[in-house]
Formats: structure tokens, C-alpha cells, sequence
């Protein structure tokens, strides 16, 4: 009886192990849009390179930008502390859409932009290197 006890008892312990969490997608794009934008706010342009796509395109009121341009204002801008609300997250195969809002006290090219929350959409894609960011909309008004 105790050798069947122990059976048990190693069988529920092996599978503890080796069970997985389930992937959460609000957690996951919570993690991601805080990790974009503290590598954007400290100018880490080497985690920026793992982390947005080379497809990266972004939409803005002034139009249609690619990844160099935007690594280029990234590199040229000084992004102050942020604060995101409302993150809401959806799952379509292996991407993420993550709509939130944020405030951030940020210039675009030269122009102060508004401290209000403002909404965004981020699209993210899984990459045999992980998650990327490839499509970025900023509703922000300049």
C-alpha cells in the first residue's frame, strides 16, 4: 500500500513538473507594450532591433512610416515616463492586437505632443526569435 502511495504521490509531483502555464494573451501583451515602451524610453536600439519586426510599419496623422524611420525619431527623441491604461488584449493565431491608451510626454519631430491618454493599437506576431511588434497606430493628434 505505501509503494502504491509513493507511485501516486511520484506521478502527481512529475506531472507538476512538467505542466505548463497557460499562455495568457492579456498577460503577455501587457509584458510586451511595457517592454517596447522602457526600451523606447531608455534607447535601447540593440532590444529594439530583437523586438520590432523588420515588416515594422507605423500609422500616424502625418502617415505611413517604416521601421527606419521610426528607429531613426526613436533614436532622436526623449521619451519622459509613461503611464498605460485601459490594455486590452486579443489573440488571432500566433498574433496579438493590444489596444491601450497611454500618456507620455513625448516631442514628434519637434512638436510637443498632448500629456492627455491618448489610444494606440499594436499589433504583435510570433517570431521563431519570439514576439515582435510589426504594425503600430498612434491616434495622438499632433
Amino acid at each position: 500500500m505505501k509503494t502504491l502511495l509513493a507511485f501516486i504521490g511520484f506521478l502527481f509531483f512529475s506531472f507538476s513538473i512538467f505542466a505548463q502555464t497557460p499562455f495568457n494573451p492579456q498577460v503577455e501583451g501587457e509584458r510586451l507594450e511595457r517592454l517596447w515602451w522602457d526600451q523606447q524610453k531608455n534607447q535601447d536600439i540593440a532590444g529594439l532591433t530583437m523586438l520590432m519586426s523588420p515588416a515594422f510599419q507605423s500609422i500616424n496623422t502625418k502617415g505611413a512610416q517604416d521601421l527606419a524611420f521610426n528607429m531613426a525619431i526613436i533614436k532622436a527623441e526623449k521619451l519622459g515616463n509613461y503611464e498605460l491604461a485601459n490594455i486590452k488584449v486579443t489573440q488571432s493565431q500566433d498574433n496579438l492586437v493590444v489596444t491601450y491608451q497611454i500618456k507620455v510626454p513625448e516631442n514628434y519631430l519637434g512638436k510637443k505632443m498632448s500629456p492627455k491618454l491618448h489610444y494606440r493599437l499594436d499589433v504583435w506576431t510570433k517570431a521563431p526569435t519570439g514576439w515582435q511588434i510589426i504594425a503600430h497606430a498612434n491616434l495622438n493628434p499632433i
